[in-house]
């Protein structure tokens, strides 16, 4: 046999007696299901829907930090706002890490990612340069200043062919960023970038699912070479590979040469390499316009498609408020926001209904802990389960139904942007305002201008679609059929004013 095959076999088996005997003469770990020796608890872990098992253990136990030994690794879930705000924001420091993922980090090439970053000075040098180039108030103009056409462009496609309004939606997410960042027009939805920006994400979403890959249990299987019998995983993560590698490079290189012939667009990565000595490093601009390239998802505005075809009676008063503000007379823009409350109310209620990451990235302790009576080892593996958190019974009371009016009768109820949807305490989602921002205005000027309503059959009756999620990490809602139409001969108008 081979002999790091043998070593990694044994690994567990040590790390399961040192787990056995040394927790007897400590605090005792959080609650966790009773799992089998050396695997621990694998099985409980696996499994799509693992984050609300997680919270009906939390019920079951009366505990809302729980754990998980798999192959005497410890993993913690924090169920509760509480135990997620006083482990990542007031212990923050101790929480800034992530653990090793040696599938999609060592193996797939997300290496260059900042959200997968161990917590450091390379970190904090990438996150400066996306908040500055993001979220710097003339930068936040700039970026809404360039939705407004693009989304007249989804607008329209949408009316051309309605059947297709998820390669719209996606196509939309690209544009945006592509713009943005690299200065590169999308024209349609067979454009490269949006077919790579689309498989990379898939490739992620997969591979980040609990349990899919033991090379995240035992790390030195990433050595094993990929001809060894058993090694799929390696032959996997090298076709995965490409797309990392071509999400990071393609459309650096492309700028490149455009600015080498003087026909590169005003953008972020011709804007940073013209600053040359005073600028960030190439590799650092490299990285953070591949990250950018790599968030622009689109689940929110599926789900929000999804929610409106269940729901006509919120889309109805949605679309009264938009016309009370712009008289039927104009699309809306950025300045509406604060006059349309009943739609802040909507962009709130879609995420927490349905959350895109319902298992936030993971955190690392660096230094053991203890809470609530409960002891957190160094180096356990730390999740905030959002979706437990925004199915908070306490707070949002009928937590499956979707109902945008909880947040206009109770103005203080926390909005889900800022306590789950988008990550926790120091590594909360960087490009959050312009996702946000980018999801309101398509909200916004779809229920301008569009009607949503269920499809019918054949035979002419209404097809009801299922609120179901694809099986990976990352969710957005599976293959659905809706109608969507033009609101008015007027409403359609509105897309060639000036």
């Amino acid at each position: 046999m081979n002999y790091l095959i043998l070593a990694t076999l044994l690994v567990p088996c040590a790390l399961y007696f040192r787990h056995y005997l040394t927790r007897q003469s400590r605090l005792p770990l959080p609650p966790s299901p009773s799992g089998l020796p050396i695997v621990g608890n694998i099985f409980e872990l696996a499994g799509d829907n693992f984050y609300k098992q997680a919270l009906e253990w939390s019920d079951e136990w009366g505990s809302d930090i729980i754990s998980f030994n798999i192959f005497g690794k410890t993993t913690i879930i924090l169920n509760s706002l509480k135990a997620a705000s006083d482990l990542f924001d007031k212990r923050g420091s101790n929480y800034l890490d992530r653990p090793d993922m040696p599938m999609i980090v060592d193996l797939m090439g997300w290496d260059w990612t900042m959200a997968l970053f161990r917590s450091g000075q390379r970190w904090k040098e990438h996150r400066r340069v996306f908040h500055h180039n993001y979220n710097e108030p003339i930068n936040v103009t700039d970026n809404r200043n360039l939705q407004l056409p693009i989304v007249k462009e989804l607008l329209e496609r949408l009316l051309r062919s309605p059947d297709d309004f998820q390669a719209h939606i996606r196509l939309h997410a690209a544009a945006i960023i592509m713009k943005r960042t690299y200065g590169h027009h999308v024209e349609d939805k067979d454009d490269p970038f949006v077919r790579l920006a689309d498989d990379a994400s898939r490739s992620t979403s997969e591979a980040a699912v609990p349990g899919t890959f033991y090379v995240d249990f035992f790390p030195n299987l990433k050595y094993v070479p990929e001809w060894m019998p058993g090694a799929r995983f390696q032959r996997q993560a090298q076709k995965w590979r490409k797309l990392s590698t071509d999400m990071l490079n393609v459309p650096f290189n492309m700028v490149k040469e455009k600015m080498k012939r003087g026909s590169a667009e005003p953008c972020f990565v011709s804007s940073c390499l013209e600053m040359n000595s005073d600028g960030p490093s190439e590799e650092i601009i490299r990285n953070v316009a591949a990250v950018s390239y790599a968030a622009g998802n689109v689940a929110v505005e599926l789900i929000f498609i999804l929610a409106m075809t269940l729901h006509p009676e919120v889309q109805k008063r949605a679309q009264m408020e938009i016309d009370s503000v712009t008289g039927g007379l104009r699309l809306p823009t950025f300045d509406d926001r604060a006059n349309l409350p009943y739609l802040n109310a909507v962009l709130k209620e879609t995420p927490r209904w349905q959350p895109v990451l319902p298992l936030a990235l993971p955190h690392r302790a660096i230094k053991q802990d203890q809470y609530k009576g409960y002891y957190i080892p160094a180096n356990a593996t730390v999740i905030g389960n959002a979706w437990a958190i925004l199915h908070d019974k306490n707070m949002f009371p009928e937590p499956d139904s979707f109902k945008p009016e909880r947040f206009i009768n109770d103005p203080s109820l926390s909005d889900p942007a800022d306590i789950a949807a988008f990550g926790f305490g120091r590594r909360v989602c960087a490009g959050k305002g312009m996702a946000i921002d980018s999801v309101w205005i398509v909200m916004a000027s779809i229920l301008a201008v569009l009607d949503i309503s269920k499809a019918v059959d054949e035979t002419g009756n209404e097809i009801t679609p299922l609120v179901a999620l694809v099986p990976e990490s990352i969710k957005h809602p599976v293959p659905f059929k809706c109608h969507i139409k033009a609101r008015s001969e007027a409403a359609m108008a509105l897309l060639h004013l000036d």
